[in-house]
């Protein structure tokens, strides 16, 4: 078969850098350039320049010859047929996952489904085709509707693009060699969709149904193959579809997640909503005493299942319309409340981290405490969760433990340095090179540092438009590859899970559950005079649970 199909589109200007713009070979699946967008506006600043822009004796001989006018961003159409078309390189698989995720900043699905089914119907009328190439390349086309429906079912929850769509499928199951496709995309359909939050999306299906409904009922009425209504109803498969109503995006994610207790975005969610931190427990002497029994394996693993819960929550669309939305707009998107919920999270085992370590008043209990979380965080690296690790790394090296240099030096020295080597790993360092090394190559299954990779995204967003050329309406696929860059390893990442996670409850209530001083409580007692202070230092008198240490630091010099 011919793997240069082509699907009745216009011919393309070969003068033109369109090529250049859709077949960009730098993305990849699971890898990071360095430098590639946290220093974009440096990089485009070198790159971009016209020659009308550098002195004559500074310009090369490439810079006389006259190139043309360059032609910014690439048209709707264009990208849309790459996404049907022959997937020749690891480069092409990806642009589909990237075009799926992101492609609602700059269309409606509805005008998506409409476009497919254009290009559907070209391939049939296209005579010049043999049959078997024909009958490929529909296929390829209809697999890519099918994908979409898995991954994004979402997008089909307004009524126009469902009806649109179940009309599609009962067409296609009319021919008996797309019945098999047909069946995939009316499992997937019917299981439980819910309506994507518009909230963030240049474009939405209410702003285009009129416009695209009569075009695609249209489109699929033309086509041939599709004649007449379905005479396979798919009855037949109505049993199997109503026995598995797990979310089809779901399945596609998590595979391989027969092994672990959760298989949907739902059913995290709710998980994840019963992991938000309470103040039932006080931190008291007592409470030292059960966390320093506890082994240091079912602490890390507790952190992890929190961890993966409330990451599995998250729809990887959520992340862009995190960084993508102005802050009066987050409020009205139901769904970032997953993103929120972790990174408070991240927050809060950072706080109880430092409040843990300053629990006792003695040295030599504070650093017995600073030695277990040190211990804990090797576990943490051991099972590639680097956002529990780079949690207490927070706490240890926050600046109320950080100075606590008497507590520091008891801590024995094969230990303080195995964790200065995770402080390297997770440092900051030529923008966290050494993190994106480890976390490129880590295997799966892993956990991200999530307020990195959000601020990736958000140097990638903020960087260029998502809309170019002279009238505005070119997209600059550029900007997306970047996205892509971060938001394709995090998709891989979800679509693992940890096999072998179990609920350790007591380390469970000791991370969730124990009540930790508010800042009204620290003020409070920052604001007594210092000889008070100094006197209830002396005297013992603090309360457990207040974190002491920039108050012993003022007040007696002791750590």
């Amino acid at each position: 078969m011919s793997g240069s199909t082509v699907f009745g589109a216009e011919p393309v200007d070969t003068g033109t850098t369109i090529s250049s713009q859709l077949r960009t070979p730098g993305i990849r699946l699971d890898r990071y350039a360095p430098d590639s967008f946290l220093d974009m506006d440096e990089s485009d600043g070198e790159s971009h320049r016209n020659s009308e822009d550098i002195p004559i004796l500074q310009r090369g001989d490439d810079a006389v010859v006259d190139k043309g006018p360059k032609i910014m961003g690439v048209s709707f159409d264009e990208l849309v047929d790459r996404l049907v078309a022959l997937r020749m390189t690891k480069a092409d698989v990806n642009f589909a996952e990237i075009f799926l995720c992101l492609y609602r900043k700059f269309a409606a699905p509805a005008e998506l489904f409409a476009a497919i089914v254009v290009r559907l119907r070209r391939v049939r009328d296209d005579q010049s085709m043999h049959y078997l190439s024909r009958t490929e390349t529909q296929l390829r086309i209809i697999e890519v509707i099918a994908k979409w429906v898995a991954l994004y079912p979402g997008d089909f929850a307004r009524p126009a693009t469902r009806r649109n769509l179940e009309d599609f499928i009962h067409r296609l199951a009319s021919e008996p060699i797309f019945s098999a496709s047909a069946q995939q995309i009316q499992r997937n359909l019917e299981c439980h969709v819910i309506e994507d939050d518009d909230t963030g999306w240049a474009k939405s299906d209410d702003l285009v149904d009129d416009v695209t409904s009569g075009l695609l009922e249209k489109d699929i009425a033309k086509t041939e193959m599709f004649s007449g209504v379905s005479s396979l109803q798919l009855d037949d498969d109505k049993t199997a579809v109503e026995g598995s109503r797990t979310s089809a995006s779901s399945e596609y994610l998590h595979s391989a997640g027969h092994q672990f207790q959760f298989h949907s975005y739902e059913e995290y969610e709710r998980e994840a909503h019963s992991m938000e931190p309470t103040d039932q427990l006080p931190m008291n002497k007592f409470r030292y005493h059960i966390f320093m029994d506890l082994p240091d394996e079912d602490i890390a693993d507790e952190m992890t299942r929190i961890d993966w819960v409330m990451f599995s929550s998250i729809r990887i669309r959520d992340f862009v319309r995190h960084v993508s939305l102005p802050p009066d707009q987050k409020e009205k998107c139901k769904t970032l409340k997953n993103v929120n919920r972790m990174i408070a999270h991240f927050n809060h085992v950072a706080q109880w981290v430092a409040n843990m370590i300053l629990l006792r008043d003695k040295a030599k209990h504070r650093a017995q405490m600073m030695e277990k979380f040190m211990n804990i965080a090797q576990k943490l690296r051991q099972l590639n969760n680097y956002n529990g690790l780079a949690a207490v790394l927070a706490g240890i090296n926050g600046s109320s433990i950080h100075r606590l240099t008497q507590t520091r030096a008891l801590v024995p020295a094969d230990v303080q340095k195995n964790f200065a080597r995770l402080v390297i790993l997770m440092g900051t360092q030529k923008s966290h090179f050494a993190y994106r090394l480890a976390w490129e190559n880590s295997p799966l299954p892993r956990i991200p540092f999530v307020p990195l990779h959000r601020r990736d995204l958000v140097s990638a967003e903020e960087g260029s438009k998502t809309l170019v050329g002279p009238a505005g309406d070119r997209i600059n696929w550029k900007k997306f590859e970047v996205l892509g860059e971060v938001l394709l390893p995090i998709m891989k990442s979800q679509g693992q899970p940890y096999p072998n996670l179990r609920t350790h409850e007591p380390a469970r209530e000791m991370i969730l559950d124990c009540r930790m001083p508010t800042d009204d409580e620290v003020s409070a007692y920052e604001s007594k005079p210092c000889a008070e202070l100094a006197a209830n230092v002396s005297l013992g008198n603090l309360p457990a649970e207040y974190p002491g240490g920039e108050l012993v630091r003022r007040t007696s010099g002791t750590a």
